[in-house]
């Protein structure tokens, strides 16, 4: 954002974000100035400008929570400007200050590209507080005191539901595997940008997010204050340049880790070789793009379902929007193990699985007797692994399977794998890192299927964003309701949002004291 200011008749000065400018004038005047440009401005639309409206805007975000804003407790990734995260309305929003002309920048930026059919973060729009010009403590030119913009800009998005936290990466146990298929995701997602038109300018695994969805992993826009749009593919030397800067993020994100894990100087999270494999998937992928960019038209509806049913019978998942068909779970009569879990915690568990499930809370009930040095009773300790494991590990579970996904066997895996990662770091690892780190070991990415993704979310843009089309169905509440007690079975009907916001105090739960269910 651009101003003029009139202040002397021999004197126009313009000033931008990232320019000093000098303005002849005493403080009354500053002050008659300031006045005039007073007003907010609300940049979106007017549904989400009634919800915000009566923000404390005039206030640094730092400052809100003292001001009486409720903030939500969601994880977030590291960010070199201040965000909140916010409910207005039963919508919720992630709110980032900056500059006016960054806010105004990155709001355009994101919209256009997720018209484009990339999965980027759902823009809303933008916020531009005025405040009076700041004097800089710097010696005057020609006698005269220089001045900064005083206004401030805030980027409004949409929270991402289920993305998994990028400070994750400071916990995650970084094989060789596991790092190959999070550059897998990069490699997927830079290749969509440039075969588009759009230079990403500030490429790291710091500015984007992953979303593991079943046994796909997705990695989503999270920054695009930098970014250039063309209106056609990249040229050669603007690819290599998002490629250089990717290599360098990847060395100063190697040392956070490295020092974020207490590892010695000489240790390497990402070195070289991680690059290399980047590289190589980026140019593979990009020839493959070739092959897959002849995008239908359809002038009739009839043609458009024809058509994906035609991609479903492909099997490709990404298409499943025409109907979802669905493994209900049936509950067989139930065995010895399925009554007595049920007695205990009112749990329905089908046959397969009744035995092993059992036989976990027999086992938590023997390391429980000795943490407590007395013998406890399995009803006390079935409530606890209740508590404690299960009821986070089902609504866990919910945020990340697809429809088709046998819940219990998921859920199996996963508990093993916590106590596999647990023996080895000699400590518990908590269930959600745990969780993505399974998903990470289970899940597929780097490749684009039988037609370029980016087209396929562009051709639905008008109804969801592109991140949304690229969502498989997730699996349905009704099929984990029997997993968990009546009263909290309302838990796995929630919305991502609300069931984003319920979480962490249930994951709080696995830290917290050794408390029986009521």
């Amino acid at each position: 954002m651009h101003s003029t200011y009139n202040l002397h008749k021999n004197t126009t000065q313009c000033y931008s974000d990232k320019t000093i400018y000098l303005i002849y004038i005493t403080t009354k005047e500053v002050v008659a100035i300031t006045s005039k440009r007073s007003k907010i401005q609300f940049q979106m639309k007017r549904a989400d400008r009634l919800r915000l409206e009566q923000l404390p805007w005039h206030a640094r975000l730092e400052e809100w929570p003292g001001l009486g804003v409720q903030m939500l407790v969601i994880r977030r990734g590291e960010s070199r400007h201040p965000v909140i995260f916010v409910e207005r309305g039963g919508v919720r929003y992630a709110i980032k200050e900056t500059t006016p002309r960054m806010a105004e920048r990155e709001i355009r930026n994101l919209q256009e590209i997720e018209r484009r059919g990339i999965p980027t973060l759902d823009a809303v729009g933008s916020v531009i507080v005025p405040g009076p010009p700041i004097a800089l403590e710097v010696p005057r030119i020609g006698g005269q005191r220089q001045y900064i913009s005083g206004d401030r800009g805030y980027t409004i998005t949409r929270i991402a539901p289920r993305v998994v936290p990028q400070v994750f990466l400071y916990r995650l146990n970084l094989t060789k595997r596991t790092k190959r298929r999070l550059l897998a995701a990069v490699a997927v997602l830079m290749i969509e940008l440039h075969e588009h038109g759009i230079y990403w300018g500030d490429p790291s695994l710091a500015n984007v997010l992953m979303r593991i969805d079943g046994q796909s992993i997705l990695a989503i826009m999270a920054d695009a204050e930098t970014s250039e749009l063309f209106p056609h593919p990249l040229s050669d030397g603007l690819r290599e340049q998002d490629m250089a800067m990717f290599a360098e993020s990847l060395a100063w994100q190697s040392e956070d880790l490295r020092q974020a894990r207490g590892l010695p100087e000489e240790a390497q999270v990402l070195d070289d070789e991680d690059f290399r494999y980047f590289e190589q998937r980026y140019r593979w992928l990009r020839k493959e793009h070739a092959h897959v960019v002849n995008f239908p038209h359809f002038d009739t509806f009839h043609k458009g379902q024809r058509f994906l049913r035609t991609l479903n019978r492909w099997g490709f998942s990404l298409l499943n929007t025409t109907g979802n068909v669905l493994n209900h779970i049936t509950t067989v009569r139930p065995g010895w193990y399925q009554k007595r879990i049920y007695e205990l915690l009112h749990v329905t568990v089908r046959r397969l699985y009744a035995h092993r499930f059992y036989n976990m809370i027999l086992g938590h009930q023997a390391i429980l007797s000795q943490q407590r040095k007395r013998n406890v009773s399995l009803e006390e300790a079935a409530h606890n692994w209740y508590d404690k494991y299960h009821l986070p590990a089902i609504l866990l579970l919910r945020r990340v399977l697809t429809a088709g996904q046998d819940p219990m066997q998921a859920y199996f895996a996963v508990m093993d794998h916590k106590w596999k990662l647990s023996e080895e770091a000699g400590y518990e690892i908590p269930l959600d890192q745990a969780l993505f780190d399974w998903s990470m070991q289970h899940a597929q990415t780097g490749e684009l299927g039988p037609m370029d993704p980016a087209l396929l979310a562009k051709w639905w843009h008008e109804v969801r964003p592109a991140a949304e089309v690229l969502e498989p169905p997730m699996i349905e509440s009704e099929e984990l309701e029997p997993l968990l007690s009546t009263s909290e079975r309302p838990l796995v009907r929630l919305l991502p949002p609300e069931l984003e916001e319920k979480l962490p105090e249930i994951l709080e739960r696995q830290g917290g004291a050794d408390t029986p269910k009521e």
